[in-house]
This record gives C-alpha cells, structure tokens and sequence, in this order.
C-alpha cells in the first residue's frame, strides 16, 4: 500500500472561498486514492500562481514535510500538471529533486511514467501549452493596450489630481479632480518660476491638501499626463513616443517644459540687472515692518542740496515706520558675525551633523527595504492576474486595468529606489565648506556683490526678520545652521541691541 501527499490549487483567494475548483481537485484526489488502496498522510491547499514554486508558501510547506518525512512517503499526486506549474524547467528541477528523496510526482488525469525517457516529452507538451497559452494571451493584451493608448485613451491608474471616466464614445479617459486638480497646477506654476526647489513647493502644498511624498511628488512633475498626453513605452520596433490624449491638461507645454528643464538643471533663472538702490539696499524684501506686518521696501531720495543721496527701508505710505539703511545694513553685519563658530568647535559640529546624517542613512535603509518587499508583491500579484486570465477567472478587460495599476506603480518604487540608493558621495565636502562658510560668513557679506548678500540672507534665515528699531528678531534660522549654532536645541532670539553699544550683540533665550 503507497502512503501519498496530495496538492491542490488555485490562483485566487476569491476561488478558494467561493469557488468549488478546490473542492472539486480534493474529492477527485480522495476517490482516486481510495480506488487504488492509497493512504493520504496529508493535504496541501494552495491559493498562489503556478509560475514560481519560491512564492508558494503551502508547496514551501509540502517539500519541508516531504524531507522529514521521505521515507514514508511514496508519492505526490495533484489534478493535472497544470495544477503542479506551467514552467517547464522549474518543473522538471523540482520533480528531479522529489526523484532523489524516493518520491513520485505524478498527475492522476494525465499519469505518465517519468522513468520513460520518452514520458519527458510528453510531461513537456503538458507544461508548455499553458506556458504558451499565457503568453499569446500576454501579447494580445499588450497589443490591445498600446492601440488604445494611441487612441489617446488612458488605461492605467489614474495620476493624483485625475478621475477615471469615459468619454461620448465610452473610451477610458481622465476628468480633473475638483479639488487636486487646482493644486498640481499651482505646483506646477510656482516651481516653474525657477525660485523653489521642489520640497520648498511640495510643503507648500501639503498643508493645502495635496498629500504625496518627496519622491512621488518628483516623479509628478516628470508625468506629461498632466500637460494632456500619453506616454507609450518602446516595445519591440516602436520607439517610445508621446500622443495627445482625450483628457484635458492640467498645465500647458510651456511650463511642462520649463519644469524639466529645471528638474535637468538646465534652465537658467533670468537674472535682474541690479541698480545702485539694490547695492545700498541689500535687506530690502528681507525686512518685516513690526507695526503693520508688510514687508518693508527702500528707496533712495537727495538732500536738502541735492547733491547727496540717502537710502531708507520704509512701509507703504499708510505706514510711518522707516529707518535709514546705512545703520540698519550696519546692524545686521554685526548680527552676521556673532553667528561665526569658533575653530575649537568644528570636530564637534562635524560629528552632529555626521550623526544627523547616520540617522538619515538608517531611514533611507528601512524605505528601501519596504519598497523591495512591495515590489515582490506587485511580482507576485501579477502572476496571479496572469493565472487568473488563463483559467478565464477575468476578462482581458479586467486584467488589463489590473496590470496597469501594478505597472505604474512599479515604475513608481523604481524611481523612489534609484533615488534613494544614490550615494552621499559629496557630503564631506559639503560639510566642510558649509562649516569653513559659517567660519566667515561676515566677511564673506561685507566684501560679496549684491548678488551673493541676498544669497547668504537666502541661505541663513527662513522666513524674514522682523526689526525693531534697535535690533533684529527672526522666529527660525535654517534648520542644519541652527543645530550647528544651539547645540542644546533650545529655541533663541538673536539680537542687536545698539542702545548699548554699536558692536555688542545680546543672544537672549527663549524657554
């Protein structure tokens, strides 16, 4: 009497709930074991694609029972040989490796004597026609996905700030999401202007509603969806090519362009012609007025005699508030070098910033991590769409919406993947410049053009100071110059009182 393991499976949860197919294999398995006189040890059920024998945990489980058990066992029996794998060369590993442990893998609707050499061939033709079976239905899909998308039509998942719909004539199209919409192309138009980067405009819009991370919010400045066309990938002689779509746009091709072309760092900002005003008024849009909140601009105007001109920061007209520039500009330069670092505390600043950036490093590893496995999923769910087609579970329609998503979404890991693996490599130097940079930052403000003054204000502050007739007040300095300057991390305020003295700087803490 032979002692068997029996396997059923199929390719979905769904079936395997609601379906009789596993059923059906099992009670098929049983009355053919009891016509033969056959002990059943045990019964594996199995709901995975029959493409990879790794990625099936319950046949996992069948070949870790078959080696501890081998020497009871005679053979593994299944339905058909479909039910076993549709992939000829992992098949045949696989049943070699039984072979050795003394085990017979053997299909009870279509039997053969696999020690027949002549059987291999026949065990062959069974395993290749659903192979073959998948592949044309993989061809004709591809082939009625890539008609459609030249039709202009949009089979995948719908981008953010996008609706599926169909048009009058019932094709798949895109309708602009009433809320989204607007804030991708406010997005688009503001990082378009060559000012902010693209976190700058990214958290801008979050609060607002438009919620995505860093990488998916890059990758949806790159999609032309959004300017009105369709993206088709080479395939075979075809070349990649970009066709008008039957959605409506989002931005125009102008700023489309412009926004790759900055994202490339191509594009260059068009520069403004400074004028002796903006030499002598190096603060103005910088400077906050204390009374009525508006940011204070400047202009020169002559004395009494005409000869001599004088350059003031002032409010609008409605406000009184003005100060004359050459004291203002005087007291922030006296602000700028209390901020220098000593040489002695270097090693130390170096050693913060490198473990701030360790602990960066250790995210990006755990982010990396969590993609992989999900792109393993996505694997792993596609074959089972795959499956699903073949044994005609779901329509090509069905499955084509379905192997859109998937691909979209790896495309998507794929992008976040290759930017999170790039490599640091410019970090020591940028370290040491940026601490060598704070070292001198005053003289480095006092002997730099116009140009570079507004920088170091660009660099230094985040948001704009506020002045007080006898000092300056920020509510937050840059975020990696802050930690290097407050190392106990407690917010301070800087100021320059010059009731004092001209040159003496108060630092005053703020619990």
């Amino acid at each position: 009497m032979k002692n068997v393991i029996i396997y059923t499976r199929v390719s979905t949860e769904n079936q395997k709930e609601k379906g009789f197919s596993l059923r059906h294999q099992k009670e098929q398995l049983e009355n053919y074991c009891q016509q033969y006189g056959y002990t059943i040890l045990c019964h594996f059920e199995e709901d995975h694609s029959a493409k990879n024998f790794s990625s099936r945990p319950e046949f996992q489980k069948l070949v870790r029972y078959a080696k501890s058990n081998q020497k009871k066992i005679d053979a593994l029996l299944f339905l058909k040989w479909d039910r076993f794998s549709r992939n000829v060369e992992m098949s045949f590993r696989v049943i070699r490796e039984f072979k050795e442990m003394g085990i017979q893998v053997n299909s009870i609707e279509q039997p053969l004597d696999l020690s027949q050499p002549d059987s291999k061939v026949l065990l062959a033709v069974y395993l290749v026609i659903p192979e073959i079976e998948n592949d044309k239905n993989s061809l004709r899909t591809i082939d009625g996905l890539r008609k459609a998308m030249k039709e202009g039509c949009f089979t995948g998942v719908a981008p953010k700030g996008y609706l599926h719909t169909r048009n009058s004539d019932g094709k798949s199209t895109l309708m602009p999401d009433p809320i989204i919409a607007p804030l991708i192309e406010s997005a688009f138009v503001m990082y378009s202007q060559g000012i902010y980067s693209a976190e700058e405009v990214r958290h801008k819009h979050l609060p607002l509603g438009l919620k995505i991370s860093r990488n998916g919010f890059l990758s949806l400045l790159k999609n032309p969806t959004y300017m009105g066309k369709i993206y088709i990938k080479s395939y075979k002689k075809e070349e990649e090519v970009l066709v008008e779509g039957l959605h409506s746009a989002l931005v125009d091709s102008e700023t489309f362009n412009k926004v790759q072309l900055i994202l490339k760092g191509k594009y260059k900002t068009p520069t403004k012609t400074l004028t002796e005003i903006d030499a002598e008024l190096p603060l103005r849009g910088f400077l906050i007025c204390p009374t009525c909140k508006k940011t204070l601009t400047g202009s020169g105007s002559k004395g009494r005699e005409g000869k001599n001109t004088y350059f003031y920061y002032h409010c609008t007209r409605y406000c009184s508030v003005r100060h004359k520039a050459i004291e203002v500009n005087k007291l922030f330069e006296e602000m700028l070098e209390s901020l220098k670092i000593d040489e002695d505390w270097e090693t130390v600043y170096k050693s913060m910033l490198e473990e701030r950036f360790d602990e960066n490093q250790t995210n990006k590893l755990t982010m990396i991590t969590s993609l992989q496995r999900e792109q393993e999923n996505l694997h792993k769910r596609l074959e089972m769409a795959e499956d699903h087609l073949f044994e005609k579970q779901i329509d090509v329609s069905t499955f084509n919406t379905m192997k859109q998503r998937i691909d979209l979404r790896m495309m998507e890991i794929k992008d976040e993947l290759k930017s999170l693996q790039k490599k640091d490599s410019f970090f020591e130097k940028h370290l040491r410049e940026g601490i060598s940079f704070l070292g001198g930052v005053d003289r480095v403000y006092k002997n730099g053009t116009t140009d570079v003054k507004r920088k170091i204000i660009k660099t230094i502050f985040c948001d704009k100071l506020t002045y007080h007739n006898h000092y300056f007040a920020t509510p937050k300095l840059e975020e990696t110059i802050a930690m290097i300057l407050f190392r106990d991390k407690r917010v301070r305020e800087l100021r320059v009182d010059v009731e004092k003295s001209a040159s003496s700087v108060a630092v005053r803490e703020i619990a």
